[in-house]
């Protein structure tokens, strides 16, 4: 059966079921021809990573309106092997490409394809383009001006605060500048902008011994890497360990 969400007043096509999350990823979620995913948002290409080969669409808004609506879409494929795709669409529609088709771009692609990857079609205003997947998804929610991204949350296995889209190796186009960390220390942060990015500090950390007892110390947090080095050099003679670490500052 066909999964198709419409996105402006969040009813199912195949029912009234309010289902926030799906992901594709088995054999019989690709029937050649079959549509996937329908919506009337306008999406953007957001985020790419290289680590497992994640590719993000998100919409918020809708075709010719600044306005933000109140939950966000994203779209997820993972991992990509070839595309071929617009920066935006105004409405759109995923669906499994036909037989045909997916030999057309497999022979386009130069027979690169993974056995079993998946080929989708993306269509848009006359325009279409391709993804060759393993696996595709979509999420619907609220999200909060802290967290980057619905398909990137905290998690214990990795317990560090996520400041970007995607986890794993991305494009770093959301780097901030030590000047603008140590500007938003001095001035403050707007309360009603979403936090899309992010710097880095340098915690300067040491153990002292005293009496056969061991302590830690948060020594000082630095905005560039040469600072705390030339700290950790004149540290290291007066403490038994000492050490930095990079921490990410989310702005």
């Amino acid at each position: 059966m066909a999964i198709i969400i419409l996105t402006t007043d969040r009813r199912w096509a195949d029912g009234d079921r309010m289902t926030p999350s799906v992901w594709l990823h088995r054999d019989e979620d690709f029937r050649p021809g079959v549509e996937l995913f329908r919506s009337e948002r306008h999406f953007a290409l957001w985020s790419y990573s290289a680590t497992h080969g994640q590719l993000l669409l998100r919409a918020d808004s809708m075709p010719g309106s600044a306005d933000r609506l109140p939950t966000t879409v994203e779209v997820l494929f993972k991992p990509v092997e070839a595309v071929r795709m617009q920066s935006d669409y105004r409405g759109l529609v995923i669906r499994c490409a036909t037989n045909e088709e997916a030999a057309l771009i497999e022979q386009e692609i130069g027979g690169h394809r993974a056995g079993p990857a998946h080929t989708l079609i993306l269509e848009s205003e006359g325009v279409s383009g391709h993804v060759v997947t393993l696996a595709a998804g979509w999420r619907e929610g609220e999200l909060s001006r802290l967290q980057p991204s619905l398909f990137n949350t905290f998690s214990p296995y990795d317990p560090v605060w996520p400041t970007k889209p995607l986890s794993g190796v991305g494009g770093e186009l959301d780097l901030a500048s030590p000047h603008e960390i140590a500007e938003a220390f001095l001035t403050g942060l707007p309360e009603d902008v979403r936090r899309e990015r992010r710097g880095g500090v340098y915690l300067l950390t040491a153990i002292t011994e005293h009496g056969g007892h061991e302590s830690r110390h948060n020594l000082g947090v630095f905005l560039t890497e040469v600072d705390a080095e030339e700290a950790l050099r004149l540290l290291e003679p007066r403490v038994r360990r000492c050490w930095i670490e990079p921490l990410p500052v989310v702005l």
